[in-house]
């Protein structure tokens, strides 16, 4: 009786140990691969973390708190959901970085799709007192706006916190992205010095950036 008993207690002990292991793991991973560095560690990602650097979110001026990048750009509603976001959005972006040409991606054009990449959910997180409009510091129109947000919330009118809230987390993202690949060719030689400009500038705030 005794060998089934200690087979049985061996099977939990191993199975605890295994359960941990991957638990720690995950965690590790997910932890890991959110952190700042990692996600700008792709040189297409200059143009962002530079005007990231330069907003509220990124820890400028004396209000600035660093807020991650995920805390922004992945959902919050569901561990599930953060998950299954964070995988298939990683493993796409690392697709197009190592498979695609990235000199065709129209970063312009994409932040005219930001509520498809920033989450409400993420906003909420730190902002939630702008639904019950107890947030003392807005003004008359920016409490009927958050009325109005949360009207519609739910409904097929819904919008999102980006839908106004344009260049939050990217401040003057337009001009960092023109520096690298100017929307107007007379512009290019002025965009050129720029680039160094700030290239410079941001090296010494410790932002690696791509030289080239």
């Amino acid at each position: 009786m005794k060998r089934p008993i200690i087979f049985i207690l061996l099977l939990i002990i191993i199975g605890v140990l295994i359960g941990v292991s991957i638990s720690y793991g995950t965690y590790y991973g997910i932890n890991k691969t959110g952190s700042e560095n990692f996600c700008v560690s792709c040189h297409e990602m200059d143009s962002v973390v530079m005007s990231y650097k330069d907003d509220v979110h990124g820890g400028k001026g004396e209000l600035g708190a660093s807020a991650r990048c995920v805390d922004c750009h992945l959902p919050h509603d569901s561990l599930v959901n953060y998950i299954y976001t964070k995988a298939t959005t990683g493993l796409a972006e690392v697709g197009v970085h190592f498979l695609g040409n990235l000199d065709e991606i129209d970063w312009q054009e994409k932040r005219y799709h930001r509520q498809f990449y920033v989450y409400d959910s993420g906003c909420l997180q730190c902002h939630g007192n702008v639904l019950d409009n107890t947030l003392s510091s807005s003004s008359k129109q920016a409490q009927k706006m958050h009325k109005h947000y949360k009207k519609l919330k739910g409904t097929k009118k819904e919008i999102k916190c980006a839908s106004c809230h344009f260049d939050a987390g990217h401040k003057g993202l337009r001009n960092f992205l023109n520096y690298y690949k100017p929307e107007y060719s007379i512009y290019k030689d002025k965009m050129e010095e720029k680039k160094e400009e700030v290239q410079q500038k941001y090296k010494r705030y410790g932002v690696e950036v791509d030289e080239e």
